[in-house]
């Protein structure tokens, strides 16, 4: 995403994901990451993985950060 090609800058991606990436920006990809995680979260019935990424997501609503994507606690 025009940074320095070096080891600190760079991320391990699996092929859709990087292709995902090149796609959104990085805050889209990391939110729909975590409503995704949510998700099985809710599945799993993890309840502290869900408190967890609901406070992760309730800082992207918090400062306005791709709020057109929706997620529902």
């Amino acid at each position: 995403m025009g940074g320095r090609s070096n080891i600190e800058n760079g991320q391990v991606l699996c092929g859709p994901h990087n292709y995902r990436k090149k796609n959104y920006g990085q805050t889209e990809t990391g939110k729909r990451m975590f409503i995704n995680l949510r998700n099985l979260a809710v599945k799993e019935k993890d309840k502290d993985l869900m408190d967890f990424v609901d406070h992760v997501l309730e800082v992207y609503e918090e400062h306005s950060i791709n709020s057109h994507i929706e997620w529902e606690a």
